[in-house]
């Protein structure tokens, strides 16, 4: 048996362990879920925080929520900094925290949350091995005869924090943890997992994933790498099958010259592959190319669901087609804890993981009215809740500010679908216009009109007199005779059918008319590259759907190629 396959079979042992316990605490979710807040209560009643808060008092659900309040990072940052700069313990969790998860920082400076070693290995047990168990349940275990393509990269040496912790993205932690199985189980090179400087990861992994006719599986954490790695192929193939026929990297490839040597020592010709690709793509991308690329592909893994929903659609309708290849949706995730898994494939919802943080829902419409919170078995399918976690890493009735939809149940146990943050809502004037109408108004547009959109981004323009929407879009595709002026009166449509009172508003002149940007090419590509530059981990950089700060604000108004804008 060869390597890869023995090391994938152990790991699926483990991920159908993990299913089979994932199975049996949803069948009584709030049994598993009440004990443990239990333990938690226990386990911290003697740090400074447990004392303030009364925890050794706290012996039901009902004391909890009467006693404790709800909580943001700034009612811990004191004690965070306490414990990052000066290396005090038993501040509000009573083990020692060796890991501090970094924030994207998209609203600010980048926080630093705590993360305890039983929340890592939730992480790790839940992301990295359960989805296996689903995935055998679905389709049998062949599935382990291949390596998994894998984009999710993770900075070659750590960042520690002055108490000895180190800081950094979770995934990137979590990464590290199972770096030594790595090279058996997926295409890319260690130096494509773990790149040094300024390394062209992108052409690292395509041309190995490229190589490697045998692969399963394309796994990435948003749809929007995946989508952007199967671009730069499309883009880039005829220097790819090059470099495979010959064994060698294109001098304008950028990596260290050390590493070049390395890899170019260790790369082989393979003509025939080359020969084979080069026909492949000859034929062109009307049709979904992925399963002639890797005939043994079987899924593919990924978020695809809130932000992500254009990538997936895209990705699906050029690359990934109706050839077979089955979908598996990673679930709800932030740096506080991890919140819901894959239960089954190709679907929307995720089910809640009763053991990895206790759970409280604030109806959406309920504002800031906390006696209207409740526990996971008085939920509603089809209502919208904002997340409170009280986690494994001892932050309590913590406020994400993620808006999550009751989707249905899995065993007894609710599923869930990301909605958006509570913060992710553009209004100038009152009209509260969400993240999700936005991108319905833009994606319905390029429906409507044929033309391909890569992504976009929404600009609330204080400024502008009346107040107005300023949609900045990168778009492929435009049929010749179709004027820009067009797009934005269809897009201004569909604003209007997506939130009425935004469309109301505009049309009452209470608010201007959308303005439309058109961006440079690769202007998305381009941002995430200069976030990775200013120390943003890949896994992190998320689409900026709305301009929240000054830096994208200016990155955008300059990358603006030309307007459009009707007058009425």
């Amino acid at each position: 048996m060869d390597k890869t396959k023995q090391t994938n079979l152990q790991n699926l042992e483990i991920g159908k362990e993990v299913f089979a316990h994932l199975s049996e605490i949803c069948e009584d979710p709030m049994k598993h879920n009440e004990a443990l807040l239990m333990q938690m209560l226990e386990m911290n009643k003697d740090t400074e925080f447990g004392k303030k808060m009364g925890f050794a008092d706290m012996h039901s659900i009902e004391d909890f929520q009467r006693k404790m309040p709800i909580t943001t990072y700034d009612d811990y940052v004191e004690y965070i900094l306490r414990m990052t700069e000066n290396g005090e313990n038993g501040l509000f969790f009573a083990e020692d925290i060796h890991h501090y998860n970094r924030t994207s920082g998209t609203t600010g400076t980048p926080k630093r949350i705590p993360m305890s070693d039983q929340a890592l290995e939730t992480f790790v047990q839940y992301t990295e091995y359960c989805h296996l168990g689903v995935i055998e349940s679905t389709i049998g275990p062949d599935f382990t005869n291949g390596r998994h393509i894998r984009l999710m990269e993770a900075t070659d040496k750590e960042q520690y924090l002055p108490c000895g912790a180190t800081f950094g993205a979770i995934s990137q932690k979590q990464s590290r943890s199972m770096r030594s199985k790595l090279p058996d189980i997926f295409t890319a090179p260690d130096e494509a997992l773990y790149p040094r400087g300024d390394t062209n990861t992108r052409y690292l992994h395509a041309r190995y994933a490229l190589m490697d006719k045998g692969a399963v599986c394309l796994h990435g954490t948003f749809f929007s790498f995946l989508l952007e790695q199967m671009r730069y192929i499309e883009k880039e193939w005829k220097m790819l099958c090059h470099d495979i026929e010959t064994g060698t990297i294109d001098a304008s490839i950028r990596m260290p010259e050390d590493v070049r040597a390395k890899l170019e020592n260790e790369l082989k010709p393979m003509p025939e592959r080359a020969a084979e690709l080069r026909a492949i793509f000859e034929e062109g991308f009307e049709t979904p190319i992925m399963k002639r690329l890797w005939p043994e592909m079987r899924f593919v893994i990924g978020i695809a669901s809130g932000s992500f929903a254009a990538q997936y659609k895209m990705m699906n309708e050029r690359y990934i087609g109706d050839d077979g290849i089955r979908l598996l949706k990673f679930g709800i995730a932030a740096s506080e804890g991890l919140f819901t898994v894959a239960y089954a494939m190709d679907r929307d919802d995720t089910v809640i993981i009763p053991d990895s943080v206790f759970y409280e829902f604030l109806p959406l419409e309920a504002d800031d009215d906390f006696s209207q919170i409740v526990t996971l078995d008085k939920v509603e399918e089809g209502k919208e809740y904002e997340l409170i976690v009280t986690n494994t890493s001892g932050l309590c009735r913590y406020r994400m500010k993620d808006i999550v939809r009751i989707a249905g149940k899995f065993k007894n146990t609710p599923t869930l679908t990301y909605s958006t943050r509570r913060d992710h809502l553009v209004s100038i004037m009152g009209e509260k216009t969400s993240e999700q109408a936005l991108t319905a108004a833009i994606q319905n547009t390029a429906d409507e009109l044929g033309f391909t959109l890569v992504d976009y981004s929404v600009y609330p323009d204080m400024n502008s007199v009346p107040v107005r929407y300023q949609y900045f879009v990168e778009v492929e595709n435009v049929p010749s005779e179709l004027n820009p002026k067009i797009i934005r009166e269809v897009l201004e449509k569909y604003i209007a059918e997506a939130n009425p009172s935004m469309g109301q508003k505009v049309k009452s002149k209470v608010c201007g008319d959308t303005r439309l940007n058109f961006l440079e090419p690769e202007t998305y590509l381009l941002y995430k590259d200069m976030m990775i530059a200013k120390g943003t981990a890949s896994t992190q950089v998320k689409p900026v759907h709305i301009i929240s700060n000054e830096r994208q604000r200016k990155f955008f108004f300059g990358m603006t190629e030309y307007s459009a804008e009707v007058m009425r």
